[in-house]
């Protein structure tokens, strides 16, 4: 009775303000994951059969997992094994709403495309979904093959989109990261990965994801994260630095981000 007093309050706050899936992805990328969590719940329990709701939860619960293990401090693509302390780490709460949440997006998703399977919005909350799935198995919790799995999904929605609809520019994200990834694993393997459309090529993968970090709208930041990351491990400092300042002027409440780039050189 009283989570469902507390959870009635908050979305009486939250009214107040404005419940969209626009904002629970602007609090999740300030990383104020709690004011993300409540507008998402808010936005879900008034829109059961929306899938975006239920995808703006899932990546929620993987940025602020993300955020606990220090993932954004640390080398993204450094591959580690997870078991001992580390495997410990991974909060079971959290793993299991970032399920839930996955599911049900993938549910009500897979439901509106029995309706219309042209219906962009399912896709995009699908592409995002599987997105999430993937780096949830990728960066949390450090299982490749089942992130692989995730990515191959991820990339069929944003081909789907695509087709559809070509200006939606968050597909480029997803598209450009399956590339990087396909080209980042070692090529005696790379013949068994198999991506709809990608070949390997890091480059071409690279210029996908500015293409979102410049035009997309929900996985903007993200790539912008993304590559200046990447951008970092290849020393190229400059332009790591100029994505994070783009990224801080659209989120400056974002400690995390500007306390990276308090540490970078400013030339």
């Amino acid at each position: 009775m009283i989570r469902i007093t507390l959870f009635l309050v908050v979305c009486g706050l939250l009214n107040a303000a404005e419940v969209s899936v626009e904002r629970a992805f602007n609090r999740l990328y300030s990383f104020q994951f709690e004011d993300s969590l409540n507008t998402a719940r808010a936005y879900s329990a008034k829109n059961m059969s929306d899938p975006m709701g239920y995808a703006s939860l899932a990546a929620t619960y993987l940025f602020s997992e993300m955020n606990r293990l220090q993932v954004f401090n640390k080398d993204m693509f450094k591959e580690e094994k997870v078991q001992g302390e580390r495997a410990k780490q991974i909060g079971v709460e959290a793993k299991r709403s970032f399920e839930d949440a996955l599911n049900r997006a993938k549910s009500t998703g897979a439901e509106a495309l029995k309706k219309n399977d042209k219906d962009t919005n399912a896709l995009l909350a699908l592409l995002i979904a599987t997105g999430a799935e993937r780096d949830f198995s990728a960066l949390v919790e450090k299982r490749y093959k089942d992130s692989y799995y995730a990515a191959r999904a991820s990339q069929e929605y944003a081909l789907r989109l695509q087709a559809i609809d070509p200006s939606l520019q968050d597909a480029w994200f997803t598209r450009g990261f399956s590339e990087y990834l396909i080209g980042s694993v070692p090529f005696v393997i790379r013949w068994l990965m198999k991506i709809e459309q990608a070949t390997g090529d890091k480059k071409k993968g690279l210029e996908l994801m500015e293409k979102c970090a410049r035009e997309g709208k929900y996985l903007k930041p993200f790539a912008q994260m993304m590559l200046a990351s990447i951008y970092q491990k290849d020393k190229r400092i400059k332009e790591s630095r100029q994505l994070l300042e783009a990224f801080a002027a659209d989120h400056p409440d974002n400690q995390t981000v500007r306390a990276e780039l308090a540490k970078m050189p400013k030339s």
